[in-house]
């Protein structure tokens, strides 16, 4: 500093001039410089302000994607329930819904985004429908679940084709016709639902928690410099600033508040653009539109207000929001005056000392200018990996969100993680042993397409790694293969074409152990702090997610097993409903069988003693009577005595009677024998195996013992049975158990056309039965047994041959003779038995059985 001294106290007016000559122009063309320089600055500071701010409104705006995009796949994965296709094959089935709602709880509770889940047939009524009741989900009781029907989103949801989404506006929620307080946003996704056969079923709707997206939004608006909101379409603010000035669409009492009137000329310069970025007098504003809907498969309408009435549909390319930052002039200009100030200092240093160091400044100033330039670079670097490592965790939160698929998982973590670090290859690893080989699995890479791909198997001693190294180490940190001190590992890595490597294992709560390699391969990668300390915090969510997905696949499994033993636990009460009720009637019949049996074996004896003494007696008669006519004619005057006592008996009356009497009772008797022979031959205990069979001496046995049921009653007429017989062969059956059959059916028969007059309603047609048979074919023959009683429902058919069903009072019923006579045909005899009936149309019964048993084998 001796030499500046010098020349300034040299009092000389020459050098002194010379001094202020070479001062004043180098002073200004400091100055000049020193201007430029603080343009420069004001220009790069700005350009870096809108670049800043373009990335602050683009990430938001995929933020909004991906949750949008997550929703979607909830409703997806929802759509696929076993539980719900179960349901819509069967309706009315309650262990379908009680299975639904419980996946719906788990599901809600396991997600924390949804208000509510639910299931709703075509008719608008909620048949599933689970509340979050802030953050403690639970199923609504059947009896609070409300009709939907005149709801806008229910109505066009149901119009959708399958595969179509609907999803509603971002609104606040409105509950019997009020807002909501507090204030709750929310967005409505909803689908149609079709069964197995292509039939529209209902509509699964998901009531998502908009304050989810908007708090999103607003961490992904944290780097921006001023504020950052969210509008809808007409200028109404979704989120801003300040929270008053948010809803004004749906708040009467805001409905000034918009971004239109607050800010009118930075509204008109973005009313007809997409995006973009300008300045006013309120400041910079820089803008995105975010079109939330996917032409392929969602469109939306409704109402922009609380309760004004459904709007047209809104394409997808006309429902947009828009993503808006705004700098304020203060903050837009605070760097620039500061630099003015600064420069202003810096320039009043240079004229003091300009004569001397004005080379030094200049170099000072460009070392300077070189290593602010570094200094953005590196920390630009550092933004954009801090903000890639930000980007990666929610697109790895998105993706568990999405499916719980570990392979969807660890496919995504390769992808990003290879992306984020811009290297060569990356691959995920699991530990693995079988028996005394241990080795590491390559399952899932991400790599350039010209390298080839290296998933597969490799010997743990081949690489020179073993679990235990890994862990001890923490991590495999390698700049150059070429330094690697182990000798193994450094050959197999230069075999596999590495120069650099970074490898972090992952450590979950099963045990199981896992490893993230990155690696590079055209040349030496020095691995960066910052880009260690990425990879950790990625190794932390991705060691979650994969307990997660294991989580959820247990859950799968147990509830597939449960299930699955549910079901046989259903399989064996229908096998002992069936074997129970088998027992039950052939205990009964066979007890019946044997009283028949015996009642007819103790009357026909006696009945055969009658029957046969009767022609004796009407002979001894005859000839008794013709002897009084032989006295009456030789002794023609009788004494007093005798011709008072024929006066008494009347005789002539008597001789006529008498012999009536006889032929009265000698018909009885026959018609005793008959019934004693019915009686016989519907039990049938002395034919237990099957034989060849007249089917109409059985029918005709079992309307001889149902004649008395068949009679005029006080409540109703005669039964009319009309008898439509075909000439049919003998048929080989279990003759007593067709008779089982004809004696159910009949009785049902009977029992409809009582049923039929004993109703309030005035029938005046006469109760008939038809019986008609028929050959079907050479081996088939058909009985057809029809009553015109009241008729059965769908719903009553469907279940008549089912054990213990019965639409008969207590007491008049066990349930058991149809499934009972079901089982007979069926089972065994190997015909058909069905039921054609409608209500007030009557029933018919028609069996239908083979000629010969080996002909239902296809033999005959």
């Amino acid at each position: 500093m001796a030499k500046p001294k010098t020349i300034l106290s040299i009092d000389s007016p020459g050098l002194i001039k010379q001094f202020f000559t070479l001062f004043l122009p180098i002073s200004a063309l400091a100055g000049s410089i020193l201007g430029i320089v603080y343009q420069a600055e004001v220009k790069s500071d700005r350009k870096a302000i809108e670049i800043r701010e373009q990335r602050n409104v683009e990430l938001p705006a995929k933020s909004i994607a991906s949750d949008f995009s997550s929703v979607v796949s909830d409703l997806k994965f929802l759509t696929a329930q076993n539980e719900l296709k179960r349901l819509l094959e069967e309706p009315e089935s309650q262990r379908s819904r009680r299975g639904m709602g419980q996946e719906y709880l788990a599901f809600s509770q396991y997600k924390n985004i949804y208000d509510q889940i639910r299931f709703l047939d075509t008719a608008g009524q909620e048949i599933v429908r689970v509340n979050f009741n802030n953050g403690k989900p639970s199923i609504v009781p059947e009896p609070e679940l409300q009709s939907q029907v005149k709801r806008y989103w229910f109505n066009d949801t149901l119009k959708l084709n399958q595969g179509e989404i609907f999803v509603s506006p971002l609104d606040l929620n409105v509950e019997r016709g009020k807002i909501e307080q507090p204030l709750k946003p929310m967005i409505r996704f909803s689908t149609p639902v079709f069964d197995s056969e292509g039939t529209k079923r209902g509509i699964v709707v998901l009531n998502y928690l908009g304050a989810n997206l908007l708090d999103n939004f607003q961490r992904a608006c944290a780097a921006t410099l001023g504020q950052c909101m969210l509008l809808n379409a007409d200028g109404f603010w979704l989120k801003s600033a300040e929270p008053q000035d948010e809803w004004g669409f749906m708040l009467p009492e805001r409905k000034n508040k918009t971004f239109a009137k607050q800010f009118p000329e930075a509204w008109q310069k973005m009313s007809g653009n997409n995006q973009g970025q300008f300045e006013t007098a309120d400041g910079m504003f820089t803008y995105i539109s975010v079109y939330t809907l996917r032409e392929d498969q969602k469109f939306s309408n409704g109402s922009i207000k609380a309760f004004g009435s459904r709007l047209v549909q809104v394409d997808a390319k006309a429902y947009k929001w828009k993503i808006v930052s705004r700098v304020t002039p203060e903050i837009l200009y605070a760097k620039s005056q500061q630099l003015l100030v600064n420069f202003l200092l810096i320039y009043a240093g240079l004229v003091v000392g300009i004569g001397i160091v004005s080379a030094w400044i200049v170099r000072v100033r460009k070392s300077n200018q070189i290593a602010q330039e570094e200094l953005k670079e590196s920390e630009a670097r550092l933004r954009e990996l801090q903000e890639g490592e930000e980007l990666l965790k929610r697109r790895l939160s998105s993706q568990i969100r999405n499916s719980l698929d570990l392979d969807a998982i660890l496919k995504t973590a390769v992808e990003e993680i290879r992306d984020l670090l811009l290297i060569d290859r990356c691959q995920f690893f699991w530990y693995k042993t079988d028996g005394e080989q241990v080795y590491w699995e390559v399952i899932r890479e991400a790599k350039n397409p010209e390298l080839p791909s290296l998933i597969g198997v490799y010997p743990a001693k081949e690489m020179g790694w073993r679990l235990e190294d890994v862990l001890a180490m923490g991590m495999l940190r390698v700049d150059d293969i070429g330094t690697l001190s182990n000798p193994m590992g450094q050959k197999c890595l230069g075999l596999l074409g590495y120069t650099s490597l970074l490898a972090l294992p992952v450590q979950t709560h099963s045990g199981v152990v896992g490893m993230v390699s990155c690696g590079n391969i055209r040349e030496i990668r020095h691995w960066h702090d910052r880009e260690v300390e990425s990879l950790q915090a990625i190794v932390e969510q991705l060691a979650i997610a994969i307990d997660q997905a294991e989580l959820y696949r247990q859950s799968r499994a147990s509830a597939a097993l449960a299930t699955a033993q549910a079901e046989k636990l259903q399989q064996a009460l229908h096998e002992l409903q069936q074997t129970q009720a088998q027992l039950i009637q052939t205990e009964k019949m066979s007890g019946l069988g044997q009283l028949v049996a015996g009642v007819a074996h103790e009357i026909n004896n006696p009945v055969n003693f009658i029957y046969g003494n009767l022609t004796h007696a009407n002979t001894y008669a005859q000839d008794l009577l013709s002897l009084i006519q032989l006295y009456l004619q030789n002794y023609p005057n009788p004494s007093d005595d005798i011709q008072t006592y024929i006066e008494e008996i009347e005789l002539e009356y008597l001789t006529e009677d008498f012999p009536k009497i006889l032929s009265s009772m000698k018909l009885g008797a026959e018609r005793i024998r008959q019934i004693v022979l019915s009686l016989r031959n519907f039990s049938r205990l002395d034919e237990a195996q099957m034989k060849p069979v007249d089917i109409h001496e059985g029918i005709d046995s079992t309307l001889l013992i149902l004649q008395n049921s068949l009679k005029e009653k006080s409540d109703r007429p005669a039964i009319e049975v009309i008898k439509e017989y075909g000439n049919l062969p003998l048929v080989e059956c279990y003759a007593g158990q067709i008779n089982q059959v004809f004696m159910n059916i009949l009785s049902n028969g009977i029992d409809a056309l009582e049923q039929r007059h004993g109703s309030s309603k005035i029938d005046d047609r006469s109760p008939t039965i038809r019986i008609r048979t028929q050959v079907l074919n050479t081996h088939w023959i058909a009985v057809g047994i029809a009553d015109n009683g009241v008729g059965m429902t769908e719903a009553v058919k469907s279940k008549i041959f089912d054990p213990f069903y019965t639409t008969k009072p207590v007491g008049k019923g066990t349930g058991l003779g149809l499934s009972i006579s079901y089982q007979i045909v069926v089972d065994k005899h190997g015909g058909v038995l069905r039921c054609v009936s409608a209500p007030k149309q009557g029933t018919e019964f028609i069996i239908e059985i083979p000629v010969r048993q080996n002909c239902q084998l296809g033999s005959c």
